[in-house]
Formats: C-alpha cells, structure tokens, sequence
C-alpha cells in the first residue's frame, strides 16, 4: 500500500476510533460506516460480503485498521 493510501486508511480509522457514535455505526454496519467516513459508495451487492468480514473481524479483535485496509484499495 503507497503512502498515500496508507495515509487515508490511518485518517478513517482515527475518524472512527474517536467518535464513539461512529465506532458504535462501525460495529454494527460497517458497510455504511466505511462509505461515511471515506465518501464513497460501496455498491449494494458488496456490502453484505464486507458486513460479514467486518463483523468476524471485529469479534475477533482485529485492529481496526487492518479491517479497514481490507476494502479501501
């Protein structure tokens, strides 16, 4: 991952991880969390797939910014 990328995937997780209202959106649809925070628009028939990743990975304790990295490319 380039720098930049690195750089915007480090600014939605700190968006994330430091609103407490955002964090609770995250865990519950990360989906729509990720499309708030980064603007943009996951398509519809993505969105069921990342939910499901998100979620195990977040039940497992994944650092956030890992599960992040996953989808913005």
């Amino acid at each position: 991952m380039d720098a930049k990328m690195q750089e915007k995937v480090s600014s939605i997780v700190k968006k994330i991880q430091s609103d407490p209202k955002l964090l609770k959106e995250f865990e519950t649809s990360p989906a729509k969390a990720i499309e708030k925070v980064a603007d943009i628009d996951i398509p519809d028939f993505l969105e069921p797939q990342i939910e499901k990743v998100a979620k195990e990975a977040i039940a497992k304790g994944v650092d956030p910014m890992d599960i992040v990295k996953k989808f913005i490319k």
